[in-house]
């Protein structure tokens, strides 16, 4: 792996310039990533979870909810139908505690759909296992390497922890090469003094990188302000200690830290729901997964009619025109500086283009 090389690269929006030509046109166009929360059901209870302990009022969330398996597969053949390029698998809750996971995997496999999961890795075993080999990319979400303090926050019985680091250490030794392992450390009060210790055993294990990003509250500056500084030094040193053709140490930690303050957008425009969505467990299609669960964030229902008529309908294209970002997305924005960046591309003189 290169040393600049990244898979959260902001940049991979211009490697699709049939989408950049649709936007400047101002023209609908069909999604190339797509988010699919297939359950809500989760065998963790983490104490921070976003969907069961959010400072937002996710009125459309309910812990049951999961998409029938009929739905789920004539999802994948629309996908499939308009082109779709990627689809990751996330929560909503533990994707792989989904009952018809291996059945979707392969369907989207089969459709030549790149696939990817963001999981808790507790049931990343078996078939599963062999089906996610084939993924372009693994991501485990994981706040201690601490067994006693990992159980406590996940609300989960002790031991666990060894479990996940052998079902990491297995996975790394089948999956293909193009399939990127990665590990999310989400940085809090509790876990800040471990993200060196975090790093040296997730490259023991097998992982290709380890991402560390913040945790976003209402008064984010406030909540790691104590502790900011000597994180960012430690992922810094961290970096020049492990970082390798094979294994990277990723700062989003200090880049999101900036970002994270900043719950309202300075844009009308939001770029990115032309070409990403979210389908959730309630099979409701939402703008972005920020948007998860929200009623304001919610495009439309495929209960009773397919994605793909649900993407093209009159409707749809209605609420994307009036669709304003300034009114609509008063909170944390994953994609805001990707949208900022495009903006400023779409808003660029053409005239002066070759002046470069």
């Amino acid at each position: 792996m290169n040393r600049n090389e990244t898979p959260y690269s902001q940049l991979k929006i211009f490697y699709h310039p049939e989408i950049l030509d649709h936007l400047l046109k101002g023209e609908r166009c069909n999604p190339v990533y797509i988010r699919i929360k297939p359950t809500n059901k989760c065998n963790h209870n983490c104490n921070y979870c976003h969907y069961r302990n959010s400072y937002l009022d996710l009125d459309e969330y309910d812990p049951n909810d999961e998409i029938p398996r009929e739905k789920m597969l004539e999802t994948v053949d629309c996908m499939k139908e308009l082109g779709v390029k990627a689809v990751t698998f996330s929560g909503g809750g533990e994707p792989l505690l989904y009952p018809y996971i291996e059945e979707s995997f392969e369907a989207v496999l089969n459709a030549r759909i790149d696939l990817s999961i963001i999981t808790n890795g507790s049931l990343l075993n078996g078939k599963r296992a062999e089906l996610l080999a084939k993924a372009k990319w693994v991501r485990i979400s994981i706040e201690s390497v601490n067994d006693d303090e990992y159980c406590t926050i996940r609300g989960i019985k002790k031991g666990s922890f060894d479990v996940l680091c052998e079902n990491i250490k297995q996975f790394a030794e089948i999956k293909d090469k193009s399939c990127e392992l990665g590990v999310n450390m989400v940085v809090t009060k509790e876990n800040h003094s471990q993200v060196a210790e975090m790093g040296r055993l997730m490259k023991k294990l097998g992982a290709n990188h380890v991402k560390y990003s913040p945790m976003c509250t209402n008064d984010t500056y406030g909540y790691h302000g104590g502790f900011k500084d000597e994180v960012s030094e430690a992922l810094l040193k961290l970096q020049e200690e492990l970082n390798d053709e094979h294994f990277r140490i990723i700062d989003l930690y200090t880049g999101d830290f900036a970002d994270s303050v900043f719950f309202e957008r300075q844009y009308s425009k939001c770029p990115i729901k032309e070409f990403i969505c979210v389908i959730a467990a309630n099979s409701k299609v939402y703008y972005c997964h920020d948007k998860a669960y929200l009623s304001d964030g919610c495009i439309g229902s495929i209960e009773n009619e397919s994605f793909c008529d649900l993407w093209k309908s009159k409707e749809t294209t209605q609420l994307f025109k009036n669709f304003n970002a300034k009114k609509n997305c008063n909170q944390h924005c994953v994609y805001d500086s990707r949208n900022e960046l495009i903006n400023t591309f779409l808003s660029t003189d053409r005239n002066h283009i070759n002046f470069i």
